[in-house]
């Protein structure tokens, strides 16, 4: 067993390393413990490399938005769809607010691929943890175009997985052009090592493998619904709540990712462009409400947007419907979904059933629903991307339409005006709309102009400061951080003591990324920066906890050590109930390479007396050496088909309760075995248990597990929570 002298010198104190997630869990997580020599520390991280690189070289236009000046970009079209670039000042016509206003300059930028150039890099995907992965190697002043690959498969249903999946991997195999920055970030959760910005089409394609149905997606079809509240008591309208409230939950997190990239993209070069995959996308089709003195999110969205410089094109993956019931319509669902079970069935008909007129009518009005509904959840798609100047595509193929976006970013008019009477411009009274209205017209006859839709009338914001918190809150909150050093993060609910919730991180840091010197006597020493920030619902403060974790290995261990990695656990008190945000930087002490994760974690209300799970923890139960490709070890849940997963969840707020543990590929289940049971002696239970893999061909699975308790009167309640894993070749 490994062993690392460890020194607790933060703030938190506690037991940082890897061990027990409480003994109510797996107990020892695999062969690897280490015990946490955490010295408190100010660090400092540098930038993304090519930012480095780049002092003092001329960057591209930027958008301002000031007392000054006004700066927006615009994309004329003829007819036929061509883009128009012979235009000069004179024949644009620009209103703000309604009122006409003096442009200053006009200048045409061209993003036009250059003659001569080296190929971006490729290389095969790889499936395990490789050699040192390397970003691009221009610097910004060759960056044409970045480029964002935003999956929201917080949305996605099962059946549009494998279309979004091969739409962006041709748009990255045969569009991405040498000049061009591009990353894939999912909303769900993310990787730093694969979510930075990169010319590496085999590492983009890597990212993309990553993307996979969820079970708790708004576009969740049913097959792995998520039990929650009470089973046959549908008139206390609880589940009806939870679904909505999950909803809410999901599209709140889609939306703060979407904010989240916009503003990384910032400060990157080139021309800057988001390509958001969605089925689902419910925000306020307006920018502004009547009456109110602050924009609607949509309107903030497209401020953000232009302030950043970025352009936002939609697509819909969900294929093409004729919007009629289909074999596997449930009538009975449709109508209760619509009226719930109050005064359902009428006399000489029974309850528990629907008359002739209640059948015909949820039948005439399935078509008019289900197009209302299509809409709606395309609504703020479409408004975002008219109102940053970009595209919206439904109803055809997603592949064909990233194609037409990427020949899109060819190039772009940077219009500047002055506001008349700039002193009171940012000083609007009550009367003053809070969303100001940009209108862009062009005088030549047939010209189409696609621009910004306007911004808050708020001065641009200050320049980020540059602190050594400053520093840390980059590299922390920037998805495109280097990704010099790769780590994987897994966050965990769980309660070891009474009356103490806490977050479990565990964290993987690949050992062949950093940089260790060797004293003498065979022993050899490394050392990385950890810097973790948890934000929960709400006005709760975030908790940013800054460590320094220092190995010092004997050579038997350090081998092992750059076979199997560095594996790192550190309890954090749980915020409240809510979903949460964890993001995880660490930096090589030693280079300066840089690693980062991020993921959202669910903490349950225990306080509501309903039955409620603690995350699933996996392990490899299975007895055999160190493999970097499948180790087996919870923060990665990586498995070979000769391995036995053993997993483990806590359940809270139930006293007889049966569990049972489902494995389903892509939403259809493949294996359910029944869960052990065992009590705690505190009034919480443990589900847990042990399957064999033989049975599974490799890819990528989800693991869910449910409690379901025998409430007073009778009444059956549940709760369910899921992991995902891979079974690797």
């Amino acid at each position: 067993m490994l062993k690392i002298r460890i020194y607790d010198r933060s703030p938190l104190g506690g037991d940082g390393g890897c061990g027990v997630l409480g003994s109510y869990l797996i107990g020892e997580v695999g062969s690897w413990r280490i015990r946490g020599a955490l010295a408190l520390s100010v660090i400092l991280f540098g930038g993304a490399e090519y930012r480095a690189r780049g002092q003092g070289v001329p960057q591209p236009p930027t958008f301002r938005i000031s007392v000054d000046r006004i700066q927006v970009s615009a994309v004329v079209t003829d007819s036929k769809g061509r883009q128009v670039t012979d235009l000069r000042m004179g024949d644009f016509t620009l209103s703000d607010a309604g009122k006409p206003q003096q442009l200053t300059n006009c200048e045409y930028v061209p993003l036009v691929a250059p003659e001569s150039g080296a190929p971006a890099v490729s290389r095969p995907p790889s499936s395990g943890v490789g050699p040192r992965l390397k970003g691009s190697e221009s610097g910004p002043e060759q960056v044409r175009r970045s480029i964002v690959f935003l999956v929201d498969d917080e949305s996605f249903s099962t059946d549009a997985i494998l279309a979004v999946r091969k739409a962006v991997s041709t748009a990255i195999e045969r569009n991405l052009q040498p000049g061009d920055l591009a990353a894939v970030i999912r909303t769900s959760s993310g990787n730093g090592s694969l979510e930075q910005f990169t010319a590496d089409k085999g590492l983009l394609l890597e990212a993309v493998g990553k993307i996979r149905w969820r079970p708790e997606s708004r576009g969740n079809p049913g097959m792995l619904m998520r039990a929650e509240g009470t089973i046959g008591d549908k008139s206390s309208g609880y589940g009806q709540r939870m679904s909505n409230y999950l909803v809410q939950e999901s599209q709140r997190r889609s939306m703060s990712v979407l904010e989240f990239v916009i503003s990384a993209l910032r400060d990157l070069p080139g021309r800057k462009a988001v390509f958001l995959m969605s089925q689902s996308f419910l925000i306020s089709p307006v920018y502004t409400y009547p009456g109110r003195s602050s924009a609607t999110d949509v309107g903030a969205m497209v401020d953000k947007a232009l302030r950043a410089g970025v352009v936002i094109y939609c697509a819909d993956p969900t294929p093409l419907s004729s919007l009629t019931p289909g074999a596997d319509y449930n009538l009975l669902s449709d109508y209760l979904a619509q009226h719930g079970t109050a005064g359902w069935g009428s006399p000489g008909v029974g309850p528990g059933s629907m008359t002739n007129a209640e059948v015909g009518s949820t039948l005439r009005n399935y078509t008019a629903r289900a197009f209302f509904l299509l809409e709606a959840y395309r609504s703020g798609l479409r408004v975002l991307a008219e109102g940053t100047g970009g595209q919206m595509a439904a109803d055809t193929d997603t592949g064909a339409a990233l194609e037409r976006y990427v020949n899109d970013l060819q190039g772009y008019y940077l219009l500047t005006y002055k506001p008349s009477r700039a002193e009171q411009y940012f000083a609007p009274t009550a009367a003053d709309p809070p969303f100001r209205s940009v209108k862009i017209h062009a005088a030549r006859p047939g010209m189409h102009v696609r621009s910004y839709a306007g911004y808050v009338a708020t001065p641009g914001p200050a320049e980020p400061e540059t602190s050594a918190y400053g520093e840390i809150s980059k590299a922390l909150f920037s998805p495109f951080s280097s990704a010099g050093v790769r780590v994987a993060l897994t966050s965990i609910f769980a309660q070891p003591q009474p009356s103490s919730p806490q977050l479990a991180l565990i964290l993987h840091v690949d050992a062949r990324d950093l940089t260790f010197t060797a004293p003498g006597n065979g022993r050899h020493d490394a050392a990385f920066d950890l810097v973790v920030r948890v934000s929960g619902e709400g006005s709760e403060p975030a908790r940013v906890v800054s460590k320094q974790v220092i190995l010092r290995l004997e050579e038997t261990a350090f081998a092992e050590t750059m076979q199997a990695g560095v594996s790192y656990r550190l309890p954090i008190p749980a915020p409240h109930a809510g979903v949460s945000e964890v993001h995880v930087a660490v930096r090589d002490t030693a280079s300066g390479a840089l690693g980062s994760a991020r993921e959202f974690v669910e903490v349950p209300d225990l306080r509501n007396g309903r039955v409620a799970l603690s995350g699933v923890l996996v392990s490899n139960a299975s007895q055999r050496g160190p493999n970097p490709d499948a180790p087996g070890l919870p923060e990665l849940r990586r498995f070979r088909r000769e391995d036995s997963l053993r997993y483990a969840c806590q359940v809270f707020n139930a006293k007889s309760i049966t569990g049972e543990a489902r494995v389903t590929l892509t939403g259809t289940p493949v294996l359910t075995v029944a869960a052990e049971v065992v009590a705690n002696g505190d009034g919480t239970s443990t589900l847990r248990g042990v399957m064999p893999l033989s049975t599974l061909a490799p890819g990528y699975y989800l693991l869910n597990v449910q409690a379901s308790a025998q409430g007073d009167q009778g009444k059956s309640t549940a709760a369910s929570q899921w992991t995902d894993f891979e079974i690797v070749p």
